[in-house]
C-alpha cells in the first residue's frame, strides 16, 4: 500500500509541481515584457481577477467529477467489476462533455457581472480577458475525466505527465503571444493578456491529444481486465449519472474551497476599501495585486503538493473500505509524508520571501512581507485540501462540507472588520483564522475516528523534532547568507536563493538521516 502511495505521489507531484513551477517560472519574461511597472500590476491583476473565477467554473465541471469516478472506478476494480468500470466512464465522458458546454456558457454570460465586481481599472477589458477563457473552459471537463480514469487504476503517471504537456504548451502560448502581439505589433495590453488566457485552450489540446494516445497503449490491459471481470451490473445510463452527480457534488464544493476563498476577497476587497478608505481604484488594484494576485502564483506550487499526496491517497482509502486497520495505516503515511515534505518547503519559501518576490516581481518590501504572509497561510490551505480530502475518501461528505461551509461564513463575517482594520493584510488574517479552525476539527475527527497517532507516537516525535530543527536552522541559514554584499536586483536574489538552497538542503538531508525520516516515511515496504 505504501509503494502504491509513493508511487503516486511521486507521478502527481512531478506533474502538479512541476507544471506549477513552469506556470511560475514564465511570470519572469511575461511581465518583462510590460515597460512600467504599472502596466505589470494592471496586466497581473486582469491576469488573475480573470483565472480565480475561471478556477471556480472549472472547478464546477472538472473538480469533483473525475475525483468522485476515480474513487467508484477503484471501488469496483477492487472488486473485480470492470466492466461496471466502463460503463461509468463512458456515461462520464458524456456526462463532462455537456457539463464543459454549459459551464462555458455560464462564464461567457457571467463575464460582465464578475469584472464590474473585481478590482481592475476597465471593466471591459477584464470582460474581455475572462471571455478568452470560454474555449478552455469547455474542452478541460472532458480532459479531466480521463485522468479520472487513470487514477481510479491508481496510474498517475499520466495525470502528471499530461498536466506537465499541458503547461508546457500554454506557457509557450502565453509567451509568444505577448511578445508577438505587445511588444512586436504594438497592440493593446488587453488584447495580449486575453491572449495569455487563451493559451489554456492550447495547452488543453496538447494534453489532450497525450491522454488518448496513453489510453490506446493500455488498450490490451483494459480488455484482458474486461474478459475476466465478473459480469455488469444492471445499472441503466440515467442510473450512472446520478451515481455520478451524488458522489461529485460534494467533491465540487469541497474542491472549489480554496478558489471560493480568493473569490470572497475578489469581490469584497474593493468595495470595503472603497467604504473604509479613501484609497483610488488604481491604488486597490495595486494592493489587491501584491496581497492576491503575486503571492498565488508562489502559493500554488505549495497546494499542488499536497494535492498530489491526497489524491494519491483518496483511490486507495476508497479500496479499503471496511479495514480499519489498513485505513489507519494509509491515513498515517499520508500525515507522516505531508509533514516531512510539506512543512519544510513552506518554512523555506516563507524565510526567502523577500528573494522569491524580488525574482518573479521585483523588489518591494510591501510585497515581500504580505508574500511571507501568503505563503504561511498556504500551508493552512494545503492542510485543508489534504483533511478534507481524507474525509471524502471515507466516504463522510457530510461533513467535509459542513466544516468548509462554517469556515467560509467565519471568512465572511471577519472580511469587514480586518480589512477596515488592517487593509490587506485583514485579508489574510481573515482567511487563516477560517482555514485554521476547518484544519484543527478536521485532525480532531480524523484521530478520534480513523488513525490512532497513539501507536506512532515515537515516529512523529522525531518527526517534528527534525522539522522544528529544520525551521529554526533555515533561519540561522538565512542571517549568515545575508552577509553577502548583494543588491536589491532578481540577478542577486537567484545568487542568494542558491547559495542558501544549497545549505539548506544540506542541513535537511542531514537531519532526515538522523531523525530516520527515510525509515519512518521513505521506506516503503511493510
Amino acid at each position: 500500500m505504501k509503494n502504491k502511495m509513493l508511487s503516486g505521489a511521486f507521478w502527481m507531484s512531478f506533474g502538479s509541481i512541476f507544471s506549477r513551477v513552469l506556470g511560475v517560472l514564465y511570470i519572469i519574461l511575461w511581465l518583462a515584457m510590460f515597460k512600467t511597472t504599472q502596466q505589470q500590476y494592471t496586466a497581473q491583476a486582469l491576469y488573475n481577477a480573470a483565472y480565480t473565477p475561471y478556477g471556480l467554473f472549472l472547478a464546477l465541471g472538472t473538480s469533483g467529477f473525475p475525483t468522485a469516478i476515480s474513487r467508484k472506478i477503484a471501488l469496483y476494480n477492487s472488486q473485480n467489476r470492470y466492466l461496471d468500470s466502463k460503463r461509468l466512464f463512458k456515461a462520464g465522458i458524456l456526462f463532462m462533455s455537456i457539463s464543459g458546454i454549459v459551464c462555458g456558457i455560464l462564464f461567457y454570460l457571467a463575464a460582465p457581472m464578475i469584472a464590474s465586481n473585481s478590482p481592475v481599472m476597465s471593466q471591459g477589458a477584464a470582460t474581455f480577458v475572462l471571455r478568452s477563457l470560454v474555449p478552455a473552459l469547455m474542452i478541460l471537463p472532458t480532459m479531466s475525466i480521463i485522468r479520472g480514469w487513470f487514477q481510479g487504476h491508481q496510474d498517475m503517471k499520466p495525470f502528471g505527465v499530461s498536466q506537465l504537456i499541458e503547461q508546457f504548451i500554454r506557457v509557450v502560448g502565453i509567451l509568444t503571444f505577448t511578445y508577438v502581439t505587445f511588444c512586436v505589433m504594438n497592440k493593446s495590453l488587453t488584447l495580449a493578456v486575453a491572449l495569455s488566457t487563451f493559451a489554456a485552450f492550447i495547452g488543453a489540446i496538447g494534453s489532450l491529444v497525450y491522454l488518448l494516445k496513453y489510453y490506446r497503449r493500455k488498450k490490451r490491459l483494459y480488455r484482458w481486465q474486461e474478459r475476466h471481470s465478473l459480469p455488469a451490473t444492471n445499472i441503466d445510463v440515467k442510473g450512472l449519472f446520478l451515481e455520478i452527480v451524488k458522489e461529485a457534488v460534494p467533491f465540487v464544493y469541497v474542491g472549489a474551497g480554496v478558489t471560493l476563498n480568493q473569490l470572497i476577497d475578489q469581490f469584497s476587497f474593493k468595495q470595503i476599501m472603497q467604504w473604509a478608505s479613501n484609497y483610488g481604484i488604481t491604488e486597490i488594484q495595486n494592493m489587491f495585486t501584491l496581497f492576491s494576485a503575486n503571492p498565488g502564483k508562489i502559493t500554488t506550487i505549495v497546494t499542488s503538493l499536497a494535492t498530489a499526496i491526497s489524491d494519491t491517497t483518496l483511490p486507495i482509502i476508497a479500496g479499503l473500505i471496511g479495514n480499519r486497520k489498513k485505513i489507519s495505516s494509509t491515513v498515517g503515511d499520508n500525515f507522516k509524508l505531508l509533514t516531512v515534505l510539506l512543512v519544510p518547503f513552506v518554512m523555506t519559501l516563507a524565510v526567502l520571501s523577500i528573494q522569491v518576490n524580488t525574482i518573479f516581481f521585483g523588489y518591494n518590501l510591501k510585497g515581500s512581507i504580505l508574500m511571507k504572509y501568503a505563503i504561511l497561510i498556504s500551508l493552512l490551505l494545503s492542510l485543508f485540501l489534504d483533511i478534507t480530502t481524507l474525509i471524502q475518501s471515507l466516504g463522510k461528505h457530510r461533513l467535509a462540507i459542513i466544516l468548509l461551509s462554517f469556515g467560509l461564513i467565519v471568512k465572511i463575517v471577519l472580511q469587514v472588520p480586518m480589512i477596515w482594520l488592517f487593509h490587506e493584510y485583514g485579508a489574510l488574517l481573515a482567511t487563516t483564522v477560517a482555514f485554521g479552525i476547518i484544519v484543527f476539527l478536521g485532525f480532531l475527527y480524523m484521530c478520534k475516528y480513523h488513525y490512532n497517532y497513539v501507536d506512532n507516537l515515537n515516529e512523529w516525535r522525531r518527526i517534528f523534532i527534525g522539522v522544528g530543527l529544520y525551521t529554526i536552522g533555515i533561519i540561522f541559514i538565512y542571517k549568515v547568507v545575508a552577509f553577502i554584499p548583494l543588491s536589491h536586483g532578481k540577478i542577486s536574489a537567484v545568487i542568494f536563493c542558491m547559495i542558501f538552497g544549497i545549505l539548506a538542503a544540506i542541513y535537511y538531508l542531514m537531519l532526515a538521516y538522523i531523525f530516520k525520516f527515510k525509515e519512518i516515511v521513505f521506506n516503503m515496504k511493510k
